[in-house]
């Protein structure tokens, strides 16, 4: 079985009906499966993502991985799991989207003529039929950041709740690899704060290393958060930690207005790049902004359609860190 090449060469790649050791699994959409063991131990059901955009292919490549351990019989699910490839379309092209970025489709807005737009609508139903059945899964959406960043690992979450992280969740990104984790509110139009905000979920956006080619990896690069999903499709406990986790609360957005918008930011600037304070990050015609003390700049790109979010500011957190 060549997971990664049949879903690059069409819409109907097919997983066995049945896996070793019993478990069912049901295709949802294309490229979309549920996987429901015989019996279910006390692990929460998962829901794990990857390629939401086409050019992020390791975790794309982590999560083929465990597609074929589960179908080899070498990782045995014991809790409920629904298994999501993204923009397999922008994958086929090895571009981050044809239209518009799917992972800016998960709130209200409707999007005429957006070859997303229909793979956004799918996601989404796939995600609320899987929780209509398991209350509140964790959600691990698994991407790879456009450029360098002061921590190779880091994530984002969506919260419905203030305050400082909880001691399991900092376990869970500790184990993973995560050395930095974003805290947010829900109201964000991404696929994990959509999970976040309409079922509730502990849900996690996972920036995992730089986008690259297909196959351009190292082996083992992402060894840490590999072995906790692993642990969490068997039910199993965590690994230990491997990394000490330093939280951020965003500060600001910056929104691009008009096509007038520009960085100050060197082209090759690293998310978690840090300013003085009162210095210029970026102005967009008469409208500027200024960096507050503490600041950081996380994801900028002045590239983004105008309306969007070009990048944000963040400032530490030091009531969440380990």
């Amino acid at each position: 079985m060549n997971l990664l090449a049949d879903l690059l060469a069409n819409d109907d790649a097919l997983l066995p009906a049945r896996l070793p050791g019993g478990a069912q699994v049901e295709r949802v959409a294309s490229a979309v499966w549920q996987i429901t063991p015989p019996t279910a131990a006390a692990g929460r059901a998962l829901i794990v993502s990857a390629g939401i955009h086409g050019d992020e292919t390791a975790p794309v490549e982590v999560l083929c991985g465990l597609v074929s351990a589960l179908c080899s019989g070498a990782l045995v699910p014991r809790v409920p799991l629904l298994l999501v490839f993204g923009n397999l379309l922008a994958l086929r092209a090895a571009c981050r989207y044809l239209d518009d970025d799917l992972n800016r489709l998960f709130g209200n807005a409707t999007v005429p003529g957006s070859r997303e737009a229909p793979r956004a609508a799918a996601l989404a139903a796939a995600v609320d039929a899987f929780c209509t059945r398991h209350a509140k899964p964790l959600h691990l959406d698994l991407h790879s950041a456009i450029r360098d960043s002061r921590y190779a690992c880091f994530a984002i979450a969506p919260r419905n709740e203030s305050g400082p992280l909880g001691a399991a969740p900092r376990a869970l990104l500790a184990a993973c690899g995560i050395e930095a984790v974003l805290l947010t509110g829900a109201q964000a139009p991404t696929f994990s704060a959509r999970s976040a905000r309409r079922h509730g979920c502990e849900a996690y956006t996972f920036e995992l290393g730089r986008v690259r080619r297909l196959g351009d990896g190292v082996a083992g690069e992402f060894a840490a958060a590999e072995r906790v999903l692993r642990a969490l499709i068997a039910a199993e406990p965590l690994p230990e930690p491997v990394a000490q986790l330093h939280a951020f609360r965003v500060s600001r957005e910056l929104i691009k207005r008009s096509d007038a918008f520009r960085l100050t930011l060197p082209a090759g600037a690293a998310n978690f790049t840090a300013f003085e304070a009162g210095a210029l990050i970026a102005e967009d015609g008469a409208l500027q902004w200024h960096a507050e003390p503490g600041e950081l700049i996380v994801f900028p790109n002045p590239a983004v359609k105008p309306g969007l979010r070009a990048g944000l500011l963040v400032v530490a957190d030091a009531a969440s860190d380990v």
